[in-house]
């Protein structure tokens, strides 16, 4: 009897587990509005910790990724009033969210897939990627993306968990085998913060000859 139990809680664990998975990667319906509101109050101070260590300008084109129900594209905003901010999320659920809370003819929240961006070439200055790129299917596509849309010498930022890191890209856990990952790509990793707990890459967009060749072949 004590085994079968153990079974079933062993079973409820693992479906709770996929079900909280698919959540973070996607929120839908009134689980996912009320997982969102848990993530403001779990990682907007993630999103503070990494936002004070960039320098934002006034003139600057933001694309914020994962958006979730729009917290941290607002917490953007909010630092230089001026600037112009498109946040995304692949769930439109979360985008309907992100619009009824938080309208702003200066913020743009959009429903849209990181690795197929409908973004013209090199619109943004900065792209910030908070607690999401871990659950990307294919880093490579999506920074291929990251890459096509961001101005020449354009910044990025990706702040999350060490765990989540750890968990689901230990590969990329070390921040010289990051460095080298991001080189193939044409970025350039420029600054490295980190606690207990988070974080944060910032690389910066860095086409040389022999990085464009690199890509070429890759693609």
């Amino acid at each position: 009897m004590i085994i079968f139990v153990s079974i079933i809680v062993v079973v409820l664990l693992i479906s709770l587990f996929r079900v909280l998975l698919k959540q973070s990667t996607m929120p839908t319906g009134f689980l996912g509005v009320f997982m969102m509101l848990l993530w403001n109050r779990v990682y907007l101070p993630l999103v503070k910790w990494a936002t004070s260590r960039i320098k934002l300008n006034d003139n600057f084109t933001i694309l914020d990724i994962g958006v979730g129900n729009g917290a941290s594209s607002v917490y953007l905003f909010q630092q230089r009033n001026s600037l112009s901010i498109t946040g995304i999320d692949i769930s439109e659920d979360a985008i309907i969210q992100a619009k009824k809370n938080h309208p702003n003819k200066n913020i743009h929240f959009e429903s849209m897939d990181i690795h197929a961006l409908t973004c013209a070439p090199e619109t943004f200055d900065l792209v910030t990627a908070f607690q999401t790129h871990f659950h990307w299917h294919d880093l490579d596509q999506a920074l291929n993306e990251i890459h096509r849309v961001l101005k020449q010498h354009g910044i990025v930022v990706f702040a999350c968990e060490k765990a989540k890191i750890n968990y689901f890209l230990p590969k990329l856990k070390k921040s010289a085998d990051f460095q080298a990952y991001l080189t193939t790509l044409g970025f350039l990793l420029t600054d490295e913060h980190e606690t207990n707990q988070w974080i944060m890459y910032t690389f910066q967009k860095n086409d040389t000859e022999q990085n464009i060749i690199q890509r070429h072949f890759i693609l």
